[in-house]
């Protein structure tokens, strides 16, 4: 069963109400829940609920808190994807498959190999928010105590500048000095306690070699994913699980 997200105001005492219109419809008109059924809800600070419905109304679906407990579906790293942004499908099968494996934040990318265009900033708001929708419902089907933040649309000029991250790295075959397996194991040797983790994919064309140039000048490692070659969409996906296995498992 799929969770929902509630505000820390919707909690009162041992009830928890459930006020987004689009939740609502979806626990009562497509999962046909009801009076007495149980439902799994999630606030800000991780905490997981398991409820019983009490009532449903137009406006609300009031619940009774069964039991709750800190979510253990957290990772101790914190994962930022940034990619280069991809045709539809394709871009939103990344948002979501980088959800499920418990990306915190993902930064759309503009690359000189960029297929997709936009038109003006509201286009690009208005893609921002269907993104953060899709990171929205893939965190509830996967059960994530919290959901992946979509940031502004970056060029790389201004994404090779940030600074809080302990390692970056750039999946970029052609000049990559040692493979992620043998980067993330060497950086977890020299630094344990590594946190805050920057990856960065491209564009379905590949790097031009002013953004190779432009990796080398800030210091940001580039690695290959192996002998295969892989789409972007793939890259992105098998890059997650390289961090997720080096380490949190």
């Amino acid at each position: 069963m799929p969770q929902f997200f509630i505000q820390q105001e919707n909690i009162i005492n041992n009830t928890i109400f459930v006020t987004n219109k689009s939740d609502i419809n979806h626990i009562h008109r497509i999962l046909r829940l009801g009076k007495c059924d149980k439902l799994i809800l999630s606030d800000k600070n991780s905490i997981i609920y398991e409820t019983e419905i009490i009532r449903i109304t137009e406006n609300s679906i009031e619940t009774r808190i069964l039991q709750s407990f800190k979510s253990n579906r957290i990772l101790k790293t914190n994962i930022t994807l940034a990619q280069s942004i991809l045709k539809s499908v394709k871009q939103d099968i990344i948002i979501q498959k980088a959800t499920e494996l418990g990306v915190n934040t993902i930064i759309p990318l503009i690359t000189r190999n960029t297929v997709v265009k936009f038109a003006n900033e509201r286009d690009k708001n208005q893609k921002i928010q269907r993104w953060q929708k899709i990171s929205y419902e893939a965190s509830k089907q996967c059960q994530r105590p919290g959901i992946p933040q979509i940031n502004p649309i970056l060029s790389l000029d201004e994404l090779v500048t940030l600074d809080n991250y302990d390692i970056k790295f750039v999946c970029a075959e052609r000049d990559a000095a040692s493979s992620i397996k043998e980067f993330l194991s060497k950086s977890k040797q020299d630094n344990p306690d590594i946190k805050n983790i920057l990856i960065i994919i491209g564009p379905e064309g590949g790097w031009d070699n002013k953004e190779v140039a432009l990796f080398r000048e800030n210091n940001i490692a580039q690695v290959t994913l192996g002998n295969l070659i892989l789409r972007a969409e793939t890259a992105a996906i098998t890059a997650i699980s390289d961090v997720v296995y080096e380490y949190e498992l």
